[in-house]
C-alpha cells in the first residue's frame, strides 16, 4: 500500500471512528432514556388504573351499604314504619316499589323459604307484569345457586319465617284498610288494631348463614349452596359499621304464638348477613340473607349490567380519568393492543377491562427516523471512505502515470535532441562529407519537427486543462484542410516506411465550423499514433477518410496495425493510458496525443470514439457537427 493511500486511509478512519462512536453514544443514550422514559409512562398508567379501580371499587361499595342498610320489610309491598304511625295511618307504600332510585339496579327481590318470589311490586307474586318479569327472572336456571340460600323447616318453613309473617301482615293491613274506606266497619277496627312489631337487627357472617342453613332440613326441590357460600367467604365483604358481629339471634319463636300474639312494641332480633356481590351467569346481584327461627329469605337487588357497563363507567372514567391517561372500556379477552389492560372490578366485572392506549411518542422524534439518520451516517462515512480510497487509488493511478508521462516524455525529449546535438557537433567540426549534407539537414528539420510537436501537445494539454486555450471556429471546407495536411505529413508518413496515405473525400465542399490548427492537431496526432502502432503493416497503408452522416462530417484514420481491444477503446482517449501490450511497451509515445484529439474534437462540439476496422486494424473517429442545415448521405 502506497503512503499516500495509507495516509488517506489513517485519516477516512480518523474521522469515521470519533463520528460513529458520537453517534452510537447519542442513540444509546436515546434508547437509554426511552427506556425510562417508557417506564415512567407504565408507572403512571398503573397509578391512572389503580386510581380507577379504586373509584369502581367504592362506588360499587357504596352502593353495597346503602343496600345493607335497608331494613328487610322494603323488600314487600306494604310496610308500616314509625313515621306513618305518627301520621294515623296503617301502612305505607315500600320505597322500592317505584323505579330504582340508582339506575345501576334493575329490579329488587324476596325468595321465601317455601321457594316463592316476592317483590315490592305486587302484593302476591304474579300479581304485575313487572312482578312477573322479575319473577321469572330469579327463577331461571341461573338463579339455582341463589335460591339455594334460602332454608327453613320442612313444609312448615313459610309459618315459621317471621319475614314472610311480617310481610304477610302489612299486605293484610293494607286490605283492611282499603276495605275501611269502602265503609267497612270491622275493616277499620281491625285497622286502629294492628301493630307491626319494630325488629331489631343482629349482624351475622355468612359461616353463621350457613350453620343456621346446615342445621335446617334442605327441601328437596333445591340445590346445594355450598359453592354460594365459598364464593361470598372469598369476597369477605363486612357491614355497613365496618365489622361483623357475633351471631346474636334469640332463637326460634315458639309454635304456639300466632301472628296476633307477636309482640306489637318490642319485636323480635333478625339475622341478616351482609350483602354481597354474586356473578350467576352474566347477571350480578346483591345479596344477603334475613333469617329468624331456623327459617331464612334471600333478599337482593339485580344490577343493570347494560348500565353498569355503558352510563356508569362512562362517567366514572370522565370524573376520575387523567387528562393524559384516559382509558376506553373494552373486553378483557380483546385488549391485545392496548398498552396496559386492567380489569374494572374483580367481582362485579372481571370481564370488562380498562383499556389504556399506548402512550405518545416522546419527544425527539420517531425511534426509526433516529435509527435511519444512523444508518444515514454511518452510509455517508462509508461512502467518504470509499470515496477517498478510490480518491487515493485515483491519486496513485495519475502519480503513476505522470511518473511514466514524465519518463515518456523525457525519453521523447532526449531522442530528438540528441540527434540535433550529434548532427550539430558533426557539422560544427566538419566531419559531414559534402554529398551527406542534404540528408543531415533533413533530419534536422525533421527531428526539430517532432520536437516542436511534443511541446505543442503538452502546452496544449496544459491549456485546456487550465482553460487558457479558446478554440476560433470559423466556417471552412474541412475536406480542403484535410487535404492539405495529409499533404504536409506525406514526407513525414514515407519517412516511416509506409505507403501514400490513401485519400476518400467527398467532391463536394463539408462546411463546418472549425479551428483550423486545432484540425491540425487532431489529424497529426491520429496519423502520428497509426504510424506508431501500425509499424507492423507498413505495407497495408493507412487511409483517411472523411464522410457525412446525417448532420455531421466523420473523419476516419485506419490502419492494419493490432487494432485496439474493446476494453480499452474508451479509455484510449484518457491522458496518460496506454494500451497495456507487450509487443507496444517500447514503443514511444506519451499518452496524450489521443486525449488531445478527443478534447480538441469536443471543443468543436463533437467527440471522438475508437473502433475495429473490418478485416483488421484500427479505425479512430473523429466527429465535427456540419456548420449548414444541408444533409448527404454517406
Amino acid at each position: 500500500m502506497s503512503p499516500a493511500r495509507r495516509r488517506t486511509l489513517a485519516l477516512g478512519l480518523g474521522v469515521a471512528a470519533p463520528t460513529l462512536a458520537l453517534a452510537l453514544g447519542w442513540l444509546l443514550a436515546d434508547l437509554r432514556e426511552r427506556s425510562m422514559l417508557a417506564e415512567q409512562r407504565h408507572d403512571e398508567l398503573v397509578q391512572a388504573a389503580e386510581l380507577l379501580r379504586a373509584a369502581a371499587r367504592e362506588s360499587l361499595e357504596e352502593l353495597r351499604r346503602r343496600e345493607d342498610a335497608r331494613p328487610f320489610e322494603h323488600y314487600g309491598r306494604f310496610y308500616r314504619p314509625p313515621e306513618v304511625l305518627a301520621l294515623g295511618e296503617a301502612v305505607a307504600l315500600s320505597p322500592l316499589a317505584g323505579a330504582p332510585d340508582d339506575p345501576r339496579i334493575s329490579a329488587y327481590f324476596q325468595l321465601d323459604p317455601d321457594g316463592r318470589v316476592r317483590t315490592p311490586y305486587a302484593t302476591e307474586p304474579g300479581g304485575s307484569p313487572r312482578a312477573v318479569a322479575v319473577e321469572a327472572t330469579v327463577a331461571g336456571p341461573e338463579f339455582a345457586p341463589l335460591r339455594a340460600l334460602s332454608f327453613g323447616s320442612g313444609a312448615v318453613a313459610g309459618d315459621q319465617s317471621l319475614t314472610v309473617a311480617l310481610n304477610d301482615m302489612g299486605n293484610a293491613a293494607y286490605r283492611d284498610l282499603a276495605d275501611a274506606r269502602r265503609g267497612d266497619a270491622l275493616a277499620a277496627e281491625r285497622t286502629q288494631k294492628v301493630r307491626l312489631p319494630q325488629t331489631s337487627r343482629n349482624l351475622v357472617t355468612w359461616d353463621t348463614i350457613q350453620s343456621q342453613q346446615a342445621q335446617s332440613a334442605t327441601p328437596p326441590q333445591q340445590a346445594s349452596a355450598e359453592p354460594v357460600f365459598e364464593a361470598i367467604q372469598q369476597q369477605r365483604v363486612v357491614g355497613p359499621q365496618g365489622h361483623v358481629p357475633s351471631d346474636g339471634s334469640q332463637g326460634p319463636l315458639p309454635k304456639e304464638h300466632a301472628l296476633e300474639d307477636i309482640p306489637q312494641e318490642a319485636g323480635p332480633s333478625l339475622d341478616y348477613s351482609p350483602m354481597a356481590y354474586l356473578r350467576l351467569g352474566e347477571a350480578v346481584v346483591l345479596q344477603r340473607v334475613v333469617s329468624h327461627a331456623g327459617a331464612g329469605s334471600v333478599q337482593g337487588a339485580v344490577l343493570d349490567r347494560g348500565r353498569l357497563a355503558g352510563e356508569w363507567l362512562t362517567a366514572l372514567v370522565a370524573r376520575h380519568a387523567l387528562p393524559e391517561a384516559t382509558p376506553t372500556i373494552a373486553a378483557t379477552s380483546a385488549t391485545g393492543a392496548c398498552a396496559l389492560a386492567r380489569p374494572v372490578h374483580d367481582e362485579v366485572l372481571p370481564d370488562l377491562a380498562f383499556c389504556f392506549p399506548a402512550p405518545p411518542l416522546p419527544p425527539g422524534g420517531s425511534l426509526v427516523l433516529q435509527l435511519g439518520v444512523l444508518l444515514g451516517l454511518g452510509g455517508v462515512v462509508a461512502a467518504a471512505i470509499v470515496a477517498l480510497a478510490r480518491a487515493a487509488r485515483r491519486s496513485d493511478e495519475l502519480s503513476a502515470q505522470k511518473t511514466a508521462f514524465v519518463s515518456a516524455v523525457s525519453h521523447e525529449l532526449r531522442t530528438p535532441l540528441t540527434t540535433l546535438r550529434m548532427h550539430a557537433e558533426m557539422l560544427q567540426e566538419g566531419l559531414v562529407a559534402p554529398e551527406r549534407l542534404p540528408v543531415f539537414y533533413d533530419d534536422l528539420a525533421h527531428e526539430s519537427v517532432r520536437l516542436s510537436r511534443l511541446v505543442e501537445n503538452v502546452l496544449a494539454v496544459a491549456q485546456l486543462e487550465e482553460g487558457r486555450r479558446v478554440l476560433q471556429l470559423r466556417p471552412g471546407d474541412l475536406a480542403a484542410q484535410i487535404r492539405d495536411i495529409v499533404d504536409d505529413q506525406a514526407r513525414h508518413v514515407e519517412r516511416r516506411g509506409f505507403p501514400p496515405v490513401e485519400l476518400a473525400l467527398p467532391d463536394e465542399p463539408v462546411t463546418v465550423r472549425s479551428d483550423p490548427q486545432a484540425v491540425e492537431q487532431i489529424l497529426v496526432n491520429l496519423l502520428d499514433n497509426a504510424l506508431k502502432y501500425a509499424a507492423d503493416a507498413r505495407a497495408a497503408g493507412l487511409r483517411v477518410e472523411l464522410a457525412v452522416v446525417a448532420d455531421q462530417a466523420v473523419l476516419r484514420v485506419q490502419d492494419r496495425g493490432p487494432g485496439i481491444p474493446e476494453a480499452d477503446r474508451d479509455r484510449v482517449f484518457d491522458r496518460f493510458y496506454r494500451v497495456a501490450r507487450e509487443r507496444d511497451a517500447h514503443t514511444p509515445g506519451t499518452g496524450l496525443g489521443l486525449a488531445l484529439v478527443r478534447e480538441l474534437a469536443r471543443g468543436h462540439g463533437g467527440d471522438a470514439v475508437a473502433a475495429a476496422r473490418p478485416g483488421g486494424g484500427a479505425e479512430l473517429q473523429v466527429r465535427f457537427p456540419l456548420a449548414s442545415a444541408a444533409v448527404r448521405p454517406t
